[in-house]
């Protein structure tokens, strides 16, 4: 009975160490706009009042785009399009078969067109 729940608390605390952690590293929006849990704005933050550290964040609405973050010891939500957050909260991954390819040449268009390093075009 001791080695099993040994080995589930063992688990659950690996589980949470490998957790991936997400983190505001910058402001880019001036004003910032608080929100409440839906979306609603609550007040603006400029933008040289915003942390210089790095903040954790605490919740992720996938639904509203919404992060919580803790300013000035209260729990406030964040529009993530207002936020440079690392590692990204939203990466797509594009199959690169079903991309539409560009003309093979373009005489008005002098640029390098391709799908990115992942595919290889």
């Amino acid at each position: 009975m001791n080695r099993s729940l040994i080995v589930l608390l063992a688990a659950l605390f690996t589980q949470a160490a490998w957790a991936q952690t997400h983190t505001i590293t910058a402001f880019l929006a001036d004003p910032v706009t608080v929100l409440d849990e839906q979306g609603a704005p609550q007040r603006d933050l400029a933008k040289k009042d915003t942390p210089t550290q790095p903040l954790t964040v605490l919740q992720y609405n996938p639904a509203l785009d919404l992060v919580q973050v803790e300013l000035a010891g209260q729990k406030v939500w964040l529009d993530t399009m207002d936020l440079r957050i690392e590692p990204p909260l939203n990466v797509v991954d594009l199959p690169c078969l079903g991309l539409t390819k560009s003309q093979a040449k373009s005489s008005r268009n002098h640029s390098t067109i391709g799908f990115g390093a992942g595919c290889n075009q």
